[in-house]
């Protein structure tokens, strides 16, 4: 049977106190015991990561390609089209029905094209609230 002091002991201690004791030890070990295994555990979350933002960047392209498909625009390669800023102004023009950027003369959108693209995207952007 249990007496008075060994409840009043019990409650002295904090609830779960050692809950978290197995990860709490070195990681000596662990290090030298199961490298490979941790090698490996690092080696599969990163090829997980990678593999996700292959998969995001994939929907993400088609996704905008659904959309540009109104303007006869077309994402190739998401990266490099939307760093200009012009598939991304024409994207932004489809979701929003607002004609975002007047043309420019050609000499003059050369020096100031991109300056007026990125602007003109994170205006439409933070107005619209889209994030």
């Amino acid at each position: 049977m249990t007496s008075a002091t060994e409840f009043e002991n019990v409650g002295n201690q904090p609830p779960y106190s050692r809950i978290n004791a197995r990860w709490d030890g070195p990681d000596d070990e662990l290090d030298n015991d199961n490298s490979s295994a941790r090698l490996f555990e690092r080696s599969r979350i990163k090829a997980l990561a990678d593999e996700r933002e292959v998969v995001q960047k994939k929907t993400f392209t088609k996704w905008a390609n659904s959309h540009l498909v109104h303007v006869s625009c077309r994402i190739t390669d998401l990266y490099k089209d939307l760093r200009d800023g012009r598939m991304l102004i024409k994207l932004l023009e489809v979701l929003s029905g607002e004609m975002l950027v007047k043309p420019l003369p050609w000499a003059l959108w050369l020096v100031l094209g991109p300056l007026c693209r990125k602007d003109t995207a994170w205006d439409l952007s933070t107005s619209h609230n889209l994030q």
